[in-house]
């Protein structure tokens, strides 16, 4: 049985050859083009289904990265701010001791009280520090607010009639930095300067501030002797501040330790995933390349024969 061709047919399998090459080589220049094997979703539908995977994975783990670094850099103000504090904490405390002498003069103890009160204004400045975007480090959540600030209480200080009073709360902020970790990245003030823990864990009933107030007050006073209770009791809780920004700035250098850690999976991940993407998404140029220069030698062909069929007739042979 014969089988009719018409000469529409044969246009119709023609062009629709030549349109199917075209397509074919249009992909492959914009594959050579873009350096990516997969443009469009129906150049691969089972390897641009991973790349969208990869590619909102590869998101999160950005995120995370960039939590890690605000995380390193608020610790990072933390620690220097805690470290201020601590040197601040031991001037005192050394001018303190010195003047437990008993061959101080009343005029050499008031001399040391009023170092000693300059030195509380920078535990007080140091106390308020801001980051670099103007929020106060030890007011907790309420960051917008000036934590400490002074009383109108008088002397004798404790923490029910406090040299200095506190308005932050205390809240810890912390930060997303890993899929299953958040991480503080702040110490509320009261903690740091409010409730001073004494050796045994203890809070002293004095902050830091009533601490240091409650010695100038002491050594300004005439004929006043070491060995009385007030002295002695104002040394030990500058020397419980002093314990208590180590214990505070120990758990601070303890994070930062861990992110680090954390930082650097988080960038071994970063480079996972680029390679990743890679190998899923790269083009092999010396491949494509000839694909391409097959396919167009294919296409020049069609169309010259096509050109040549589309000319014959039988009226040419009659």
């Amino acid at each position: 049985m014969s089988m009719r061709i018409s000469t529409q047919q044969l246009y119709n399998g023609g062009t629709s050859g030549i349109q199917r090459l075209q397509s074919e080589v249009y992909t492959l220049q914009n594959q050579v083009d873009t350096g990516r094997r997969i443009v469009t979703p129906k150049d691969d539908p089972v390897g641009a289904a991973q790349v969208l995977v990869v590619t909102q994975t590869q998101a999160v783990n950005e995120l995370y990265i960039k939590n890690q670094q605000t995380a390193t850099t608020k610790l990072g103000a933390l620690d220097n701010v805690l470290g201020g504090v601590g040197e601040e904490l031991k001037n005192i405390y050394d001018n303190a001791l010195a003047a437990g002498n008993g061959s101080y003069s009343d005029s050499e103890r008031a001399a040391v009280a009023s170092e000693l009160s300059e030195r509380l204004k920078n535990l007080v400045s140091l106390a308020n520090s801001q980051d670099g975007t103007g929020r106060y480090i030890f007011s907790g959540f309420q960051s917008t607010t000036t934590p400490f600030a002074l009383s109108a209480n008088a002397s004798p200080y404790s923490l029910s009639n406090a040299y200095m009073s506190y308005s932050g709360d205390d809240g810890v902020q912390a930060l997303q930095v890993s899929a299953s970790q958040n991480l503080e990245t702040s110490v509320p003030g009261s903690e740091v300067f409010m409730r001073v823990k004494d050796a045994a864990g203890n809070v002293t009933g004095r902050s830091m501030f009533d601490a240091v107030q409650n010695m100038v007050n002491f050594l300004k006073t005439p004929g006043a002797s070491a060995s009385s209770a007030t002295y002695t009791q104002a040394l030990g809780d500058i020397t419980a501040s002093m314990d208590n920004v180590l214990t505070v700035r120990a758990g601070v250098g303890s994070k930062l330790s861990s992110l680090e850690s954390i930082s650097n999976m988080a960038a071994d991940q970063k480079l996972q995933y680029k390679e990743q993407l890679s190998n899923l998404e790269d083009l092999d140029y010396a491949s494509a390349l000839s694909s391409v220069s097959q396919k167009k030698l294919q296409l020049e062909a069609a169309m010259a024969s096509f050109t040549l069929t589309s000319k014959l007739s039988l009226f040419d042979y009659i």
